[in-house]
């Protein structure tokens, strides 16, 4: 009598089944973790991502505007920065405006740089708009451990392999270890000292004024626009004298960077005498008129009677283009009646 074909498969079904137990431990164990052994894991290298938002913004900022309004301008060791530059459009020209950007905006932001670059041209005055780096004053602390996966499997199976005694060497290291880190941590707040990074920072921004000042070169009456931090990273730069006697001051929407001390910048003003100033802040924003009364009392102490300070109305962000033309009014008004 003939068998049937199913009896036959279900026999072959059973037959795999019990012989799957036969396979050795060894065999088993010889299969890689997690699809790799030991040596392809510590040719895994996993390093941190850093980010850098202003390249980006620039980068974006190159694409969109046109190519004969951007300008790079050099530094030390063949290292450049980005420039905005647009030519007086009257025949008989009137100067030159430089204008730096505050913390974290390129040198085309809208509110305040944009217009003002832009619109001043049409006046007789030449515009540059020089790109600023981060201020780092608060940065991510470095990496304290080495790239690469905290846990994995073969982590985990030298641990369990050879586990560590309690000994009283070990309770020593332990306590050793910790002193170390306390140490690092000292020296790490020593690095990030508000004083020592705001100094770095002047710095730098110093070489890119230096540099955009001798692009321009010395072509009229210059004038200086400096916006949100600006103003406290050349707090050394106008104290030491550089900027011309009688060249215009325009000071708008002044913010104070981390770390930055207001009643410093208020014994600038003292420092600078009486010189034309243009001092613009947001009326909506409660730290900026409190700065702002601040600098009003520094500028009667220091018998300023050219300084002048208004306050924007109109919300700054609007959107609607009223904070804009209202701002390019007053500022080339007051450059005109100097």
């Amino acid at each position: 009598m003939k068998k049937h074909p199913v009896k036959k498969i279900s026999t072959l079904c059973v037959s795999l089944f019990f012989a799957s137990f036969s396979l050795t431990p060894i065999a088993l164990a010889a299969e890689p973790a997690f699809g790799f052994d030991d040596e392809d894991e510590q040719e895994i290298k996993v390093e941190r991502a850093n980010p850098d938002p202003m390249a980006q913004m620039l980068s974006a900022l190159v694409a969109e505007l046109p190519a004969n309004q951007v300008v790079n301008l050099p530094l030390a060791e063949e290292e450049t920065f980005l420039a905005l530059q647009m030519n007086a459009l009257s025949a008989k020209a009137k100067g030159q405006v430089l204008l730096l950007p505050g913390d974290r905006q390129h040198p085309n932001w809208p509110q305040g740089i944009a217009p003002l670059r832009e619109v001043l041209p049409e006046y007789g005055w030449t515009t540059l708009s020089i790109a600023l780096p981060i201020y780092k004053g608060t940065s991510i602390a470095e990496r304290t451990l080495a790239p690469g996966a905290l846990l994995s499997y073969s982590s985990l199976k030298k641990a369990a392999d050879n586990p560590v005694e309690e000994t009283e060497s070990n309770a020593n290291a332990v306590f050793l270890d910790n002193d170390i880190e306390e140490d690092e941590a000292v020296v790490e707040k020593e690095v990030l000292d508000p004083s020592i990074a705001l100094n770095a920072h002047r710095t730098l921004i110093e070489l890119r004024l230096n540099a955009a000042l001798q692009h321009l070169g010395n072509k009229g009456q210059q004038v200086l626009i400096l916006q949100g931090e600006s103003v406290y990273w050349l707090q050394s730069w106008l104290a030491a004298g550089n900027l011309a006697k009688r060249s215009p001051l325009i000071l708008l929407y002044v913010e104070a960077p981390a770390g930055a001390d207001s009643a410093s910048f208020t014994a600038l003003i003292n420092k600078l005498g009486n010189r034309p100033i243009l001092d613009i802040y947001a009326g909506q924003n409660v730290l900026q008129t409190h700065l702002a009364a601040e600098r009003k009392l520094a500028y009667l102490r220091a018998g300023n009677n050219l300084a002048t300070q208004m306050v924007v109305k109109v919300p700054v962000s609007s959107g609607d283009g009223t904070d804009s033309r209202w701002l390019t009014q007053r500022v080339e008004g007051w450059l005109r009646s100097l």
